[in-house]
């Protein structure tokens, strides 16, 4: 059973926690209470991006944190429109976030052009080797897009953040990634709560004596993703946590699989451009 400190094993030879916290919209003194909130529950790994526009209100929280700097994983990312200064906003991102290194940056989407995110890509991969960044990664990338990275720069990208939910499983992405080794993380893993009156959740929700969302995040880990909740509500963030205490068997996987429904409710990486 694993517990919330477990880490998954990156394809730089590092690690990260296997459950995150996302900070996606939520601000001012509701955001950096609620990361003081997740830290002080357990979580270890903090989703932040420029985009988010409170990174500042993070790295208030982040300050509260009394433990080592490295037993946090502080992840951010760079937005389309910075990707001809990556290195400007990846060092706002740090001064915001009040913290000396990144532990991964990613690239938020790939946007359209090509050769602008490759540039900014290669920024990134410099600024690992300078030690302000430790993992290299990517966010809403799909395959080809991804290949050109490994044909571009000799390797792979250890990380690919991508919308995950029950009825979004992306399952041909994640099985792509998880092939290679890529660490998938999903965001929205709960699809922003339209699962709560699903028949299938509820029932294995009755069954563990779990809440539906718990019952999904439980459903991530399992099948090898990093779920990131976000919640403003104390005994929310709380909750949300408390998953490590149960397992879905092998039907109760399948059937949870059986919900993809194509239900997309982001953007089109293959068209979004910032």
């Amino acid at each position: 059973m694993m517990t919330i400190t477990d880490q998954t094993e990156l394809l730089d030879g590092r690690e990260m926690p296997v459950f995150g916290f996302g900070c996606y919209n939520s601000y001012g003194d509701e955001i950096t209470k609620a990361v003081a909130t997740a830290i002080e529950t357990g979580y270890r790994y903090i989703d932040s991006a420029a985009r988010y526009g409170n990174e500042a209100e993070v790295g208030a929280a982040l300050k509260q944190f009394a433990g080592k700097r490295e037993d946090l994983f502080v992840l951010s990312k760079v937005w389309p429109t910075a990707y001809d200064a990556a290195e400007e906003a990846v060092v706002t991102s740090m001064k915001e976030l009040g913290v000396e290194y990144l532990d991964a940056m990613l690239l938020h989407w790939p946007g359209t052009d090509e050769a602008r995110r490759l540039r900014a890509y290669e920024v990134l991969l410099n600024l690992r080797e300078r030690g302000l960044i430790r993992t290299v990664g990517v966010s809403n990338f799909q395959e080809d897009q991804i290949e050109v990275v490994r044909r571009q720069f000799g390797a792979y990208p250890a990380i690919n953040e991508m919308e995950v939910h029950p009825g979004y499983q992306q399952n041909d992405l994640q099985d792509f990634c998880k092939e290679r080794g890529i660490v998938r993380i999903a965001y929205s893993p709960i699809g922003r709560g339209r699962y709560q009156d699903n028949e299938t959740i509820k029932s294995l929700s009755g069954k563990y004596g779990k809440t539906p969302s718990q019952v999904i995040l439980r459903w991530h880990l399992q099948r090898g993703t990093v779920p990131i909740p976000k919640s403003g509500h104390a005994e929310r963030i709380r909750e949300n946590a408390d998953v490590f205490d149960f397992s879905l068997t092998e039907t109760e996987m399948e059937a949870m699989r059986g919900l993809e429904c194509n239900g997309h409710m982001g953007l089109d990486p293959l068209t979004f451009n910032g």
